[in-house]
């Protein structure tokens, strides 16, 4: 049971990990290539590292739903990367 647990937490940090490398990358594309679309174009010092996270990835979420093909596009701007 112990190295389930500690195995489920291995793959939930793994997870955690890819989903900050996908909205820093995101966060990237869009600081360089559609700055006047990104509403995090400037950096927002009140805001902690895990907050910015979170909230790109909120936005990215709802570019996804709203703009699917833009999403597409920066998507694909990512693979270039």
């Amino acid at each position: 049971l112990i190295g389930g647990l500690f195995l489920a937490k291995a793959i939930v940090t793994e997870m955690d990990e890819a989903v900050v490398k996908v909205a820093k990358d995101f966060d990237r594309v869009m600081k360089l290539k559609y700055t006047s679309k990104w509403k995090f174009a400037e950096d927002d010092l009140s805001m902690t590292s895990e907050d910015r996270t979170r909230a790109v990835v909120e936005e990215m979420t709802r570019i996804e739903r709203e703009e699917p093909e833009f999403y597409q596009r920066v998507m694909s701007d990512i693979e270039q990367m």
